[in-house]
């Protein structure tokens, strides 16, 4: 016969709608912290059984992205310059466009590889 599996979430919310001990007791018995108990609470009352499925940790956004229009930028001046690296390409659209701040050179240098822009070179082996 196979085992009966419990999953602690399940049992907490079960009890929990029985009102028969509270939240504290409730996460004591089930071996969770009290933030995860209340947690798993507040989440079931929003959206229910489908609001208890693990949520990805990924951030909703990032604060440092290069902006579409600095990528705009950037990208066709490359183009149009393979030779050059970020700083110098830095250095030539700074002055056509005083009034935009302008992110690192490491922070180019990472959009241009995301773009394809970059030719990896092999390193000097020394002997």
């Amino acid at each position: 016969m196979p085992w009966l599996e419990t999953v602690p979430m399940d049992q907490l919310i079960a009890d929990h709608r029985q009102g028969l001990y509270p939240v504290t007791e409730l996460c004591a018995r089930y071996g969770i912290s009290r933030k995860t108990g209340y947690q798993w609470l507040a989440r079931f009352q929003e959206g229910g059984r489908q609001a208890l499925a693990d949520q990805s940790r990924a951030p909703h956004h990032c604060p440092h992205r290069i902006s579409a229009e600095l990528a705009a930028l950037l990208c066709p001046a490359r183009r149009k310059h393979p030779d050059w690296g970020a700083g110098k390409l830095l250095a030539y659209l700074a002055p056509r466009h005083p009034r935009i701040v302008w992110p690192a050179t490491s922070t180019v240098n990472d959009l241009l590889g995301r773009q394809g822009l970059l030719i990896k070179r092999g390193y000097l082996r020394r002997f």
